[in-house]
This record gives C-alpha cells, sequence and structure tokens, in this order.
C-alpha cells in the first residue's frame, strides 16, 4: 500500500500528536495536545499515512520572530516525527517540503526548529543561529563577584495569576536580543503555572517576579524536586525561564534562584553564552556550563529576509555574494545588499561577488550568532575579494548574542 503525505485530518490532530509517543520516547498527556491545538492551525500540521495508519509527523506554528531591529513573522517547524518501522523511505524529506513551501506560499521569510539531531536538518538549509549554555550549577557556592545591594523585592505569585507582570518583561527584554518568540495568551498559558497542574500533585511550576517602585523588572518560572540524603538536603531545582528587562531586574531574579533554601543543584538550558549570570558569578565554573546548539534557521526568502532587518556599518555598505541553495532554488544566485542608514536593499546582481556561502551559513550570519570571519574560519564561507569578511561582519553584528529562551 502506498504511504499518502499530506495535511493532517483535522478530527484526527489528537491522535497524529500521539504517534510522536513512539518516536520521542515521551508520553504526550491529553492537556498537552490541547495547549498545542489552542496555539496551532491545524492545516499547518502534516502527516504521513501508511494505508489510515500514521507513520510520520510534522507541523508548523505561525509565529513573529525578533530580529536585529524588528520582527518578522516565521514558521516554527515542531513535532517532526517517523515511526523506527518507516524510516529511509524519504517521509522526512516529503514532510519537509510541504512545510517549507507552505512557508513560502504565507510570506514566511524565515523558518526555525530545534533540531533532536542537527545533521538531519542541515539538509534542507538549517543553519545554527543560537548557541546555548546549560547550567548543572552549585548554587551556594556561585556567588556574586561584587556586593551589588539588594533593590526591590521578589515575590511568588498563586497558580494562575502573574500574566499582566510577566508580559511587559519579556516584551522588553524580547526588543533588546534577536531570537525571541512572539507570544499570545495562549502561548503564555503553557508556560506559566495553572492551577490544574498543580492539582495533579508532582513537582510544581512556581513563578517568581522581581519588582521595584517602577514596576516588574525580572519573573523566573521554575521547580524543585525535594530530596535529602544522609548529609541533609540536595533538593533539585530546574529553571525553565528566567528573564529580566533590566540589569538590576536580571541580577536580583537571579539572586533569588540561587538563594533558594535547601537546593544542591540548579538545573538550566538555553542560556545565551554572554548572559549576564556569567560576568556577575563570582565562581563561574560552579554554574557547570556546557554548550550546546540551540535554535536553527532557515532562510526562505532572501529578499524579505535581509530587507527586514537592520544593519552595522562596516566602512562600506555594499556586499556581493553568491548564495548556494539547491532546496529553496529561488534562493539561489549572486545579490548585492546595499545599506543606507541601517537599512538594507537586496537585489540580484551580475557584478563579481564578494563572499560564497551556503543558505546555512546565511542563516547562522542572521541573528548575529555566526560572524563571516568565524564561518570562514570553519570553511563555510568563502571571501572571493580581500577585506569582505570585514565587511560582512560589520553589517551582520548585533550587540548581544541571539536567544531563544522557548523550545517548541
Amino acid at each position: 500500500m502506498s504511504i499518502d503525505i499530506r495535511v493532517c485530518p483535522p478530527e484526527r490532530f489528537a491522535e497524529m500528536l500521539k504517534t510522536a509517543e513512539v518516536a520521542f520516547s515521551e508520553d504526550v498527556p491529553d492537556d498537552l495536545v490541547e495547549r498545542v491545538r489552542k496555539v496551532s492551525e491545524p492545516e499547518r500540521f502534516v502527516c504521513a499515512l501508511d494505508g489510515d495508519r500514521f507513520v510520520a509527523t510534522g507541523g508548523v506554528f505561525s509565529v513573529g520572530l525578533s530580529v536585529p531591529g524588528g520582527e518578522l513573522p516565521a514558521g516554527g517547524v515542531t513535532w517532526v516525527t517517523v515511526l523506527p518501522s518507516h524510516r529511509r523511505r524519504g517521509l522526512m524529506s516529503g514532510m519537509m517540503r510541504l512545510m517549507i513551501d507552505d512557508c513560502h506560499r504565507r510570506d514566511e521569510p524565515l523558518a526555525m526548529l530545534w533540531a533532536a539531531e542537527g545533521a538531519i536538518y542541515q539538509r534542507f538549509g538549517f543553519g545554527l543561529a543560537t548557541v546555548c549554555v546549560n547550567l548543572d550549577a552549585e548554587p551556594k557556592a556561585v556567588g556574586f563577584a561584587r556586593e551589588w545591594p539588594r533593590e526591590g523585592s521578589c515575590r511568588l505569585l498563586p497558580a494562575g495569576e502573574g500574566l499582566d507582570l510577566v508580559t511587559p518583561v519579556y516584551e522588553v527584554a524580547r526588543a533588546q536580543r534577536s531570537g525571541f518568540l512572539s507570544r499570545t495568551p495562549n502561548w503564555w498559558a503553557g508556560i506559566l503555572p495553572t492551577p490544574e497542574k498543580d492539582g495533579k500533585g508532582g513537582e510544581v511550576r512556581r513563578l517568581a517576579v522581581y519588582e521595584t517602585e517602577r514596576g516588574p523588572e525580572a519573573y523566573a518560572i521554575y521547580k524543585t524536586k525535594a530530596e535529602w540524603n544522609p548529609r541533609g538536603p540536595a533538593c533539585l531545582l530546574t529553571v525553565e525561564e528566567a528573564i529580566g528587562c533590566t540589569p538590576r531586574g536580571t541580577r536580583e531574579i537571579w539572586r533569588y534562584l540561587l538563594d533558594v533554601d535547601l537546593v544542591r543543584t540548579l538545573k538550566m538550558w538555553r542560556l545565551p553564552y554572554d548572559h549576564p549570570l556569567i560576568a556577575l558569578a563570582a565562581e563561574p565554573r560552579r554554574l557547570g556550563m556546557t554548550v550546546s546548539d540551540g535554535l536553527w534557521l532557515r532562510i526562505v526568502d532572501v529578499t524579505a529576509a535581509l530587507e527586514g532587518r537592520t544593519y552595522g556599518s562596516s566602512g562600506s555598505d555594499r556586499l556581493t555574494f553568491d548564495l548556494r541553495d539547491d532546496y529553496c532554488p529561488w534562493n539561489a544566485g549572486r545579490w548585492v545588499l546595499e545599506v543606507s542608514e541601517g537599512r538594507g536593499r537586496v537585489a540580484r546582481t551580475e557584478e563579481a561577488a564578494d563572499l560564497a556561502l551556503d543558505a546555512n551559513d546565511l542563516a547562522s550570519m542572521f541573528l548575529g550568532g555566526f560572524t563571516a570571519t568565524a564561518l570562514a574560519a570553519a570553511g563555510r564561507v568563502v571571501e572571493l575579494r580581500p577585506g569582505a569578511l570585514a565587511v560582512a561582519d560589520g553589517l551582520f553584528p548585533t550587540a548581544t548574542k541571539p536567544w531563544c529562551p522557548q523550545e517548541f
């Protein structure tokens, strides 16, 4: 029987998502299915059917992504799975074709994802856009490098409250760094603590908000797991998200997290490697930092993407490049980027190229996660005109590294 790759039948949406239990080796509870349903458009979820049986899944969320100088619409590729019984049959390739083409039709110049295995998605033109620092910290041994005064106060909020306090903090922080996703109230509902979750027992999700006379400046969402051994308390604190919109807010919410009683280990994922906590720490080694890949980005439309962000000054406001893109051939070819007053104009050109690069490399440069010089050192970007790497580095800089604090 032939396998049909198609949009998921809306009435079988929950059944399709539960197919992912096998591929991800995780339970997909009913409340998670409902949360996904509330933030998704069913027509953007695809599947592979072997007869009447789901054997592969995938989908795209419609979100906004903060980019240097603004925001662009983006397709968040998610829930991509193939059952072990149907691997090596081109099912993922077929679903990716549908999803990327759907982004193109919807005028989303960017697609993005969190990769279980990065090698898979590089084949489709995705480039590593953010690098994550993960913590396995000894909180009582970290300390602060200076004696900053304690200002303002932190308070725990009851489950179901706090949306009005965290939203403005998140939006200000989002405007300061590229890589943040837009959030609707339905997105927030899956992130903040809920009374229903508390009622089920287990590890309770908590929300702490840091406030001053100016209002909320930071928040943290975290869980604690009680554990004791013959030496005493050895609790685990897992930070799901900690965001500050001011330097003071960032410092004080982390002071709060590092001071939680009875905690021996603090874990967190997805911080940027220039996060202020690293400079705040008196003993950064005690943060137990490891580095991993973060958000992967795909340039779906070169013109709309490059004209949708701002640029720096490099002494030259003109860069030509040969772009290789076999998967999205409408992007391939020679382009010129001309920058005036921080904004770019992009057009095709017959001029000699300054740089040669792949779609993956342009994606890695786009949010400011990697410079052209760094990619050239890895043998990825090729400098065709002396000085072109320095021009690209000057045009694509960001004051801070991109950060996507949310998996999807």
